[in-house]
């Protein structure tokens, strides 16, 4: 299969959270000044890590929408990236931001999405029917249109399920100097539970860096 190298590229608290309860945006960690430039220092790091596209969830979008969080310091905008790629399977997104956009999309996902897609001129991708779209499917279209290696930053679900389809190649980790816990906190990955060790991601270490206001940078390929 051709498909884009994809690196995992994200910041959590040391305790694998990527915020700080259900629901909430993480970006309150960067607004209160205690993540130790975890966020800038993630976002920077697509351009180090060479990643042409950037993909997202829905569902990511959709909590960050609802608790928005207000910040006096601008989110760097990576230089390499040439579209920001949502993963958006069921249509529930209402799009606003269409610049630099590229929807993913089921076959089977409502005419009326689709209409909204063509209508505001959203460039957009389907792949697979039924309950979630088809990963391997829409990385291949990727691929053709020219993506090599994309930088995934989604939420628990869309990181679990490229995790469980063995379609991430390498895991750029920012370590907040924060401990948060919870019993269902969003975690870098949420999915499925594994029955044996054949499914553990076993990885290789590439780099490790303190970086400046506390958070350390962690690089692993995936074996």
């Amino acid at each position: 299969m051709n498909r884009p190298e994809v690196v995992l590229n994200i910041f959590s608290s040391i305790d694998g959270k990527i915020t700080t309860a259900p629901g909430r945006n993480v970006t309150e960690w960067s607004a209160a000044g205690i993540d130790g430039n975890a966020h800038d220092v993630t976002h920077r790091l697509y351009d180090e890590l060479n990643c042409d596209g950037l993909i997202s969830g829905s569902e990511t979008l959709m909590v960050y929408g609802n608790h928005w969080i207000d910040s006096d310091q601008p989110i760097y905008e990576p230089k390499k990236s040439e579209a920001y790629i949502v993963f958006d399977g069921r249509g529930r997104i209402d799009w606003h931001q269409t610049e630099g956009l590229l929807v993913v999309t089921r076959e089977d996902v409502s005419s009326d999405y689709i209409e909204q897609l063509t209508r505001k001129g959203i460039n957009y991708i389907q792949a697979g029917s039924g309950e979630y779209i088809d990963l391997p499917l829409a990385l291949e279209k990727l691929y053709t249109l020219g993506f090599t290696r994309l930088g995934l930053s989604g939420g628990g679900g869309i990181n679990g399920a490229f995790l469980r389809h063995g379609l991430i190649d390498e895991i750029s980790l920012v370590l907040a100097p924060l401990a948060i816990g919870g019993k269902i906190t969003p975690s870098i990955f949420d999915c499925d539970e594994l029955q044996d060790l054949s499914g553990i991601a076993e990885l290789g270490l590439i780099e490790t860096k303190p970086m400046e206001g506390g958070a350390v940078w962690v690089h692993y390929k995936v074996k």
